[in-house]
């Protein structure tokens, strides 16, 4: 009952440090509650949403896995790496409709996870390697816990451990994966968040990064014995300040900063990391938006510079922030080209060719070159074409998204 309490009390300071500190917050979150209020998968403004930002393969990513959750399925794709074009190869069952978000490969793109908000489990699948199609493990799902609304996953670069943050019951759970059969074992839990939705982990495997949205708080993690996770220092405000509504995170590859979208500001979040430790920086660009940036990607991208990449859902744009290698964005350049219609996830490929956004009233896959060419006549990205996520049609919701193998 005490937990309780302290959690409603943390929600009512949250709710009013937004009134007092960004008043267009209001708006925004009205706005995104009367969407949410038609269950389509859309983020609401507190508890039910999903970080859509894969974590990244260390492959060629020759398949692509989507996310539907509107019908509660998953759909595959051969990806060609030249081209960059996505080949729908199949969809599956991945639990109970209005419930997949997460989704992410083992590092090797032999199993996929898939996290189901609605019915609470983790599903699991072996991935043929030719043409990307799933099929279930036995047995099919691990329970993440009654009512504890899994959202989003992250992975080590060894595929050892695989963490999932609970939105509805305020938890992070480890768990363990065997490398041969791809079962899930949970091992360990941190409690007493409010609404963690996005996670990732770092690329040297040593730390795990959580956005607490009910919470306005970002909190670091090392990883220890198991997968099991320890707090490091203190968690910090995305926003520099409380009010702030994180949602999604991408990192550098150096490991130096994290880059978070706060769902109800409308802007990007800049966090700089020292062995695990944060240290909040900046945000861009510095006034409040309704944009409502949900996906984020970072990119290296060849002959050109550092960018940082959002899915902005709250007006069916895109945003491109370009970054010193590593550093603090400058202002960012929007466009809205393509089918771009409430684009939800996002990720680049490992050469950092090319961009894909799923569209979520669109019923799409939208992809993009990263090209020298685009960026020396527009400074932004090139829409290629898109992909219907399921041959029924645009009704589907596509939310996540990640690459494999």
């Amino acid at each position: 009952m005490a937990t309780e309490q302290r959690i409603r009390s943390s929600r009512r300071a949250t709710f009013k440090n937004i009134i007092r500190l960004l008043p267009a917050v209001v708006i925004i979150a009205a706005t995104l509650n009367s969407i949410s209020c038609s269950n389509n998968g859309l983020l609401p403004h507190s508890g039910g949403g999903g970080s859509p930002t894969a974590t990244a393969t260390t492959g060629t990513g020759a398949l692509a896995f989507v996310t539907n959750f509107n019908d509660g399925k998953v759909s595959s794709f051969k990806r060609n790496t030249t081209t960059g074009v996505l080949k729908r190869t199949g969809e599956v069952t991945a639990g109970a409709k209005k419930g997949p978000k997460g989704v992410v490969a083992d590092p090797t793109g032999s199993f996929l996870y898939i996290a189901n908000n609605s019915d609470g489990n983790i599903y699991q699948f072996s991935i043929n390697s030719t043409k990307g199609t799933l099929t279930p493990l036995s047995p099919a799902f691990v329970s993440n816990g009654i009512a504890s609304g899994p959202d989003e996953l992250a992975i080590n670069p060894a595929g050892t451990f695989l963490w999932v943050t609970g939105a509805k019951n305020g938890t992070v759970t480890t768990y363990t994966v065997d490398s041969g059969t791809g079962q899930l074992t949970q091992n360990g839990k941190v409690i007493g968040l409010v609404n963690p939705f996005g996670i990732t982990a770092d690329s040297s495997g040593s730390f795990v990064y959580v956005a607490d949205n009910g919470a306005g708080l970002v909190y670091s993690y090392s990883i220890g014995a198991g997968g099991t996770l320890s707090q490091i220092g203190s968690a910090v405000f995305d926003l520099g300040s409380p009010g702030g509504t994180p949602g999604f995170i991408a990192i550098d590859p150096a490991g130096t900063y994290i880059y978070v979208t706060d769902l109800g500001a409308g802007v990007l979040s800049v966090i700089q990391t020292t062995a695990g430790a944060l240290a909040f920086g900046s945000i861009v660009p510095s006034t409040t938006t309704g944009n409502l940036p949900v996906g984020v990607g970072y990119a290296a991208v060849t002959g050109v510079a550092d960018f940082v990449f959002t899915a902005n859902q709250g007006n069916s744009t895109m945003w491109s922030f370009q970054v010193p290698a590593p550093g603090f964005p400058a202002s960012p350049v929007e466009f809205g080209i393509g089918d771009l219609n409430a684009p939800t996830g996002l990720v680049v490929d490992p050469q950092t060719a090319f961009l894909y956004t799923t569209n979520q009233n669109a019923g799409t896959v939208s992809q993009f070159s990263l090209s020298s060419t685009c960026f020396a006549s527009s400074a932004t990205p090139c829409f290629v074409g898109s992909v219907a996520v399921e041959s029924s049609g645009s009704s589907s919701g596509p939310f996540g998204i990640t690459l494999a193998q």
